[in-house]
C-alpha cells in the first residue's frame, strides 16, 4: 500500500462554504467554514479563499500542497459535472455559468474534480460505512430535497446534469416551485417547505405544528398529510431503484429521524412483491460525508489502491 494520499476538499451550498483536507480513509484532518456570498464577483472571490486556504492547511500539517492528488468540489445544483461549470441561480444566485474546475485548477496548478452536493455526500456515506456491494439510496431534507443513488459499483447519473429527482410530483396540488411544477417533492417536503406550511396553517413552524398535532386535530390531519407526501416521495424511488439501503441526511433528519424512518417503514410493510428489504439509516453525524466524498471523486484514477 502506498502512503496516505492527500485529497483537497470543498462543500459549497447556498449558505456555506467548507474546506477541509481528507485522506484517504476519509479522515477529514483540517476544516474551515466561511459564508457564501452572491453576485457576480462572488465565485471568482470564494475560489481565492478556497486555494488560499487549502494552502494555509497543508501548511498546517506539513503537507505538501501539490502533493495533493486533487481537489474535489461537491456543490449544491444544478451543476454540470462533465463541463465543470456550476449553473446554479436558484440557491447561488451570480455562480450560474461560473467555470469552477477552470477557474480553480488555475489558481491551484491541481486536477479539480466538479460533482453535485447530493452524489458528494452519497460518496462520503458508501466511504465511511463501507457499502461498496449494496444499492444505496440517500434523500437529505434540508432547504431542499436532493436525493442520489449509488447502484453498488458508481452513483447514478444522467449525463451532465444529476437527475434532480427531488423534484418528482409526491401530491396533485400545493406551492408552485421553481422547477414549474406544484406538487413536487421537495415544494411539499423540505424543511423550508414544511416550515411554510405549518405557518399557512397557523402554527409558528414545523416544530411548532409537530407538538401540537399530539392533542390538536387539524395539526394531527396535517402531520398526516405531510407524512403521506414523504411517503410518496420515498416510495417512487425505491420502487424504481429497489434499494438495500436507505440513508437519510440533512438539517430536518437530525430532528425527525425517528419519523421519517416510521413513515418510509410504514409504507413499505407487506409490499415485497415491489421492494426489496431494506434498512433505513441517518446520515453520519458529526460527519461532512460531502466533504469526505471528495476523495471519491479520484478513485477511478486509483484503481489499483485500496482506499
Amino acid at each position: 500500500m502506498r502512503e496516505n494520499i492527500w485529497t483537497g476538499a470543498v462543500d459549497i451550498g447556498g449558505t456555506k462554504i467548507q474546506i477541509g483536507l481528507v485522506d484517504r480513509a476519509g479522515r477529514i484532518l483540517q476544516e474551515k467554514t466561511f459564508q457564501t456570498n452572491a453576485g457576480r464577483q462572488s465565485p471568482q472571490k470564494a475560489m481565492e479563499n478556497i486555494d488560499r486556504t487549502l494552502r494555509k492547511q497543508c501548511a498546517a500539517i506539513g503537507v505538501d500542497y501539490k502533493a495533493l492528488q486533487g481537489i474535489g468540489v461537491s456543490c449544491a445544483g444544478p451543476v454540470d459535472a462533465q463541463k465543470g461549470i456550476v449553473e446554479n441561480p436558484y440557491t447561488l444566485p451570480g455562480w450560474e455559468g461560473f467555470p469552477l474546475v477552470e477557474d480553480l485548477s488555475a489558481r491551484s496548478g491541481l486536477p479539480v474534480r466538479l460533482e453535485n452536493d447530493a452524489n458528494g455526500a452519497l460518496l462520503g456515506e458508501i466511504l465511511q460505512r463501507g457499502l461498496w456491494d449494496q444499492k444505496v439510496l440517500m434523500v437529505t431534507f434540508g432547504t431542499g430535497i436532493g436525493v442520489a443513488f449509488w447502484n453498488g459499483r458508481a452513483v447514478y447519473r444522467s449525463g451532465r446534469f444529476h437527475p434532480e429527482m427531488g423534484h418528482i410530483i409526491v401530491a396533485s396540488g400545493g406551492d408552485a416551485c421553481y422547477c414549474g411544477h406544484r406538487g413536487c417533492f421537495e415544494s411539499r417536503c423540505s424543511g423550508q417547505a414544511l416550515n411554510r406550511r405549518a405557518a399557512q396553517t397557523g402554527y409558528t413552524d414545523f416544530d411548532a405544528l409537530y407538538a401540537a398535532a399530539v392533542a390538536d386535530g387539524p395539526a394531527a390531519q396535517l402531520l398526516e398529510e405531510i407524512c403521506r407526501d414523504i411517503q410518496n416521495g420515498i416510495w417512487s424511488l425505491s420502487v424504481i431503484f429497489k434499494p438495500q439501503c436507505i440513508v437519510l441526511g440533512g438539517g430536518f433528519t437530525k430532528r425527525y429521524f425517528q419519523m421519517l424512518r416510521d413513515a418510509t417503514l410504514r409504507d413499505s410493510a407487506g409490499k415485497g412483491d415491489f421492494l426489496e428489504e431494506f434498512s433505513v439509516l441517518p446520515a453520519l453525524e458529526n460527519r461532512n460525508s460531502a466533504l469526505v466524498g471528495a476523495v471519491m471523486l479520484f478513485k477511478e484514477e486509483n484503481q489499483d489502491e485500496e482506499v
